[in-house]
Parts: C-alpha cells; structure tokens; sequence
C-alpha cells in the first residue's frame, strides 16, 4: 500500500487506476497478426506463427477480462460497496482486497464459488 494513502478504498481505487492503465496499454499494443503474402515455405515456421498468434490471443482475452474485473470493481467503488461480498454481503478481509482488489467475494464464498466452478 501506498504511504500516501491511509485509507484502503483510496489505495485500491488507485492500484485499480494503474493497473487499468497498464493493461490499456498493452491491449493497444496488441496488433492482430495479417497473414503474409506470400506462402509459407517452412511448415515449422508456419507452425509456430500460429502457434504464437493463439498465445498472442490468448494473451490479449485475459487482459480484456482483468479490464472488465477492473470496470466492475470500480463500480463497486463509485456504489460504496466495494468491500462488500456479492454473495453474503459481509465484508470482505482488507488483506484480500489489498492482494486482489478485484475479489467480489469474501474468502468463505469464493471458496464456495470455486467448488461449483464459478469464477
């Protein structure tokens, strides 16, 4: 947590800002790859370009998803209801918002969620 901030909402609010940033980045970076004109003529080479443009895919998903579990927590923030579990509406530890400010859930409930495979 940062010295400047004493409250926990403030540093999340802010860890979220920043991290959103990074991310928006490197979606923005991220160019599809365009088929090449002319034809392939290594079929090793030709493997692991695919094999890279699904890494690179891959890769950009679980970005948009941790943007959208950053929009949802910013919600949650501008509500007041940050800290509350979207579950069993009791607070959610301080502690695991610090180590994951997008949790939505105490730890009794994501634990429950996990054991009926959602996320």
């Amino acid at each position: 947590m940062s010295a400047r901030f004493t409250n926990p909402v403030d540093a999340a609010r802010e860890r979220l800002a920043q991290r959103a940033r990074q991310l928006e980045q490197l979606v923005a970076g991220s160019r599809p790859r365009r088929e090449t004109e002319h034809e392939v003529t290594d079929q090793k080479d030709g493997a692991a370009d695919e094999a890279q443009a699904e890494v690179d895919s891959a890769e950009l998903q679980r970005h948009l998803a941790e943007l959208r579990l950053i929009d949802r927590a910013r919600e949650r923030l501008a509500a007041g209801t940050y800290s509350e579990c979207i579950d069993c509406g009791e607070s959610i530890s301080p502690a695991r918002l610090l180590a994951q400010p997008t949790a939505m859930r105490c730890m009794a409930c994501q634990r429950n969620a996990e054991h009926r495979g959602q996320h």
